[in-house]
């Protein structure tokens, strides 16, 4: 078992990071309000971008959200241009989704805009702090993905246990 001082820093990380999640969301909200963007339908652009075409489900377990929001965001997308259905060799009838021309094109308007704004702050760190930042969030995911079952079970026998103790 972990020490509790680790534990409260942990905690405290947690609540920063949200913290952190919350501003850059309202940010790039404002920043994209014009282009009907959202946050959300950001990353999954930017997601793509990055890793490739993916199926829907594919891209809801990433964010362990439920597939429907997904499908939302991915047709509201596709109306918009940005994204379209490829087929799956490995799957018949779930289609990867990729980004169109237009929606590498609104990608890279994006970044522009973002990293316009990004040149104006005065508190950006140096690049191996944010480099040391990313390693120690990316290794806090890490073990916190594990088995989505495992983390089901384990909340689910935290209730029975509370509820036996009562």
């Amino acid at each position: 078992m972990k020490g509790s001082k680790t534990l409260k820093e942990l905690h405290a990380l947690a609540n920063t990071v949200r913290r952190v999640y919350n501003l850059m969301r309202y940010t790039t909200d404002q920043l994209h309000a014009g282009s009907g963007i959202t946050a959300p339908k950001r990353t999954l652009l930017m997601d793509l971008e990055r890793y490739g075409p993916q199926t829907v489900p594919a891209l809801a377990e990433s964010r362990r959200i439920s597939r429907q929001i997904i499908q939302t965001q991915v047709n509201e997308l596709k109306a918009a241009g940005y994204l379209e259905s490829r087929p799956n060799p490995e799957h018949k009838r779930s289609k990867r989704i990729a980004l169109t021309a237009a929606g590498r094109e609104q990608v890279d308007r994006m970044l522009a805009t973002e990293n316009a704004f990004l040149e104006t702050l005065d508190w950006l760190p140096e690049d191996a702090a944010l480099a040391e930042c990313r390693e120690v969030l990316e290794s806090i995911c890490e073990g916190l993905i594990g088995d989505p079952t495992e983390l089901e079970n384990r909340g689910s026998s935290s209730a029975k246990q509370e509820e036996a103790g009562r």
